[in-house]
């Protein structure tokens, strides 16, 4: 803010910045403003708003009702007021470092873990072999969230890299700590979840979930977005021509671009395709869908799959959740 904005803001609580040294809540006493210099303002220091460097981590009891001068650059108005005392504002700002702190951590081991099985790939064969019983025997990866909420909307941020997820109508599965020990969970609405025993469990903003990696694969998301019948069926057909999921080279998921980039529309109909490889024969899936959402009535659901080998061998299968005749109304 300018030297007139922080004319009117004397005597209210502000921010500042002090770098390495840590970000404070502090109540303005006065502004100086010198002719032909950058103003500058008395603070009192009265909370913790953000941690120093660790290394700089003895600063924060000295700065503890202190009164400074710190130069205007540094200083801010606040939209989150200070609602407690120092020592309360110092144990929520630690908190919030540590539990960002935790979450990175198992974020990066779980980077750690897919970089391993990179690095297994350029290694000879038997440390090869080896690595891969190793992978086998770890915990699959995972990516970590924390629940935030702005404007009573609820989200979800990963800390690393910044991305955010919608966590109304997210289509993952979830896992949640409770008791210390990770358990599956559905979305339920706002901070509750529902686990595997269908109880209900609410969680607090910054609390961690985390989903499975193998989610965010096209192809597993094109699984979720099957019925039970069709999904069955298509896995059925795979195994029938001698692949699974682990054998696909590619997919290019139409479907999921259609139902994220089209709000508001009820029609979707295209093909999705996807190959399948070995080290001795390749399948090639063109899988034509419709679909149609309402709102009163059930979904029509068409979902036709085009298998072709390379040996020559065709197989079509289809699946419709409703007579053509309840389509066409």
């Amino acid at each position: 803010m300018n030297r007139q904005e922080a004319s009117k803001h004397i005597g209210s609580t502000v921010i500042v910045d002090q770098g390495q040294d840590g970000v404070y809540y502090g109540r303005l006493e006065e502004v100086q403003t010198p002719p032909k210099k950058m103003w500058s303002g008395k603070v009192t220091i009265t909370g913790l708003f953000d941690v120093p460097a660790v290394h700089r981590s003895d600063v924060i009891l000295k700065m503890k009702d202190q009164s400074i001068v710190v130069p205007g650059g540094k200083i801010d108005i606040t939209e989150e007021p200070q609602t407690t005392d120092f020592e309360s504002s110092a144990k929520a700002a630690l908190k919030q470092v540590i539990e960002n702190l935790q979450a990175a951590s198992e974020s990066y081991a779980s980077e750690a873990e897919t970089w391993q099985e990179v690095k297994a790939s350029f290694e000879n064969e038997p440390a090869e072999k080896k690595q891969k019983q190793s992978d086998e025997q770890q915990a699959p990866s995972y990516v970590v969230y924390r629940i935030k909420k702005q404007q009573d909307h609820p989200f979800l941020y990963e800390p690393i890299h910044g991305d955010e997820l919608e966590l109304e109508g997210c289509p993952f599965e979830f896992e949640i700590k409770i008791n210390g020990r990770w358990h599956p969970a559905s979305h339920s609405r706002d901070f509750t979840f529902t686990d595997e025993t269908g109880a209900s469990v609410t969680l607090n903003e910054g609390d961690n979930v985390r989903i499975h990696t193998e989610q965010f694969q096209p192809f597993t998301i094109l699984l979720n977005e099957l019925e039970h019948p069709s999904r069955r069926s298509l896995l059925k057909d795979l195994e029938d021509f001698g692949f699974s999921g682990s054998d696909l080279m590619d997919c290019h998921n139409r479907l999921l671009h259609e139902l994220l980039q089209s709000e508001g529309t009820t029609d979707f109909k295209g093909v999705n395709f996807l190959m399948f490889q070995t080290t001795s024969s390749t399948l090639v899936v063109q899988h034509h869908y419709e679909r149609v959402l309402k709102s009163n009535a059930q979904d029509y659901v068409y979902d036709r799959f085009e298998y072709t080998a390379d040996n020559g061998v065709r197989r079509i299968s289809t699946y419709t959740s409703a007579y053509s005749k309840d389509h066409e109304s």
